[in-house]
């Protein structure tokens, strides 16, 4: 099979991945517990197509929004922004591949939406639900908490499950399983 192939194969993988997470732990009411950010990180650190990778985790987002459904489009801009960072967090990784590194791209990724979004929702409430004062921002970031705690164990798992596996299985078949270049 050739490289354009299995990379478009390996891309529709990670697309399904996202947008399965995403569906399945939304409809259990456990929110932002998904593989979004994971499969934007993944695409970045090993796919070797740049745009092919940076539109991954944008089309999971869009995908699932058009079944979960769309909200504010100035705060959709904000948090497809920061998703599609994580691609660019994936290319940093992958200059160094090492754990602290690896550790350090999760939860720069998870802390990078958590600060983004939730600073966007601030700026963007209307009316009042959050004043647009130092303590308005800090009644709203107090009030993602939770949210912000689904997103870092979900980016951490999904991380670990999607850099793992293929790390597996580079070891045991590298010539199978190479999707870079």
């Amino acid at each position: 099979m050739n490289q354009t192939r299995t990379q478009l194969l390996f891309a529709g993988a990670l697309v399904i991945f996202a947008i399965a997470t995403r569906v399945i732990f939304n409809a259990l009411h456990v929110y932002n517990f998904n593989a979004v950010m994971a499969a934007g990180l993944f695409a970045g650190a090993y796919l070797g197509s740049r745009r092919m990778g940076f539109v991954i985790p944008l089309l999971a987002m869009l995908a699932t929004d058009v079944a979960i459904g769309f909200y504010d489009w100035r705060l959709m801009a904000f948090v497809y922004a920061s998703i599609g960072l994580a691609f660019v967090i994936g290319r940093f990784y992958a200059k160094d591949r090492t754990l602290p590194r690896f550790v350090g791209s999760v939860l720069g990724g998870s802390a990078l939406f958590f600060l983004v979004t939730n600073g966007a929702v601030w700026l963007l409430a209307e009316g009042a639900i959050y004043p647009k004062t130092i303590a308005g921002l800090a009644e709203c970031y107090t009030a993602g908490l939770p949210f912000y705690r689904n997103t870092l164990l979900g980016d951490l798992l999904w991380s670990t499950v999607l850099f793992g596996s293929y790390e597996l299985l580079r070891l045991k078949a590298p010539k199978r399983v190479a999707i870079t270049q």
